[in-house]
């Protein structure tokens, strides 16, 4: 009886201790999704403020969605065209920039989560130059390892509404 308790012992200790390494690798697994959606995601916005269309239809060919303003409609599947379409966007414009204020991700499997608020500074060519602040949503999906913006929101917030 003792040897029974001894053994049923022993392998109630290693199947804690087995499903204790699981959770590690599935918080380790998360966190490198998320630092790495992280990376692209900043790197897609940057690239608006730095004209960086390679960058820009690399990530974002093919995304839907809406905002406080359209440049251009969406969904646009076809890559020269969406690039045609950021290019004649950057021709109108003498400044854009975004600038993150406030980030989150979270990875949930193959679909990447970012959302926060950020400022946006623009100037069309021959008018005034303006900053607006936005909350925005951005959902992406990792296809073939790389991490593809799928859907996008964005919406106008005064800036006492920066919580």
């Amino acid at each position: 009886m003792k040897r029974f308790f001894l053994i049923s012992g022993l392998v109630l200790l290693l199947m804690i201790i087995k499903v204790q390494n699981v959770f590690v690798e599935i918080e380790t697994s998360y966190s490198v999704d998320a630092e790495n959606l992280k990376a692209i995601h900043q790197k897609y916005l940057n690239g608006w403020s730095n004209r960086d269309l390679d960058t820009i239809v690399e990530t974002g060919t093919g995304a839907v969605g809406f905002g406080h303003s359209t440049a251009f409609p969406r969904p646009i599947r076809i890559r020269d065209t969406f690039r045609e379409q950021v290019q004649q966007f950057y021709d109108m414009m003498d400044v854009f920039t975004i600038n993150i204020l406030t980030e989150n991700y979270r990875v949930v499997g193959d679909t990447g989560l970012a959302w926060g608020h950020y400022a946006c500074t623009t100037k069309q060519k021959e008018g005034p130059q303006r900053t607006i602040y936005l909350r925005y949503a951005h959902t992406f999906t990792k296809t073939d390892g790389m991490w593809k913006l799928v859907m996008y929101h964005r919406s106008l917030l005064t800036s006492e509404d920066m919580q």
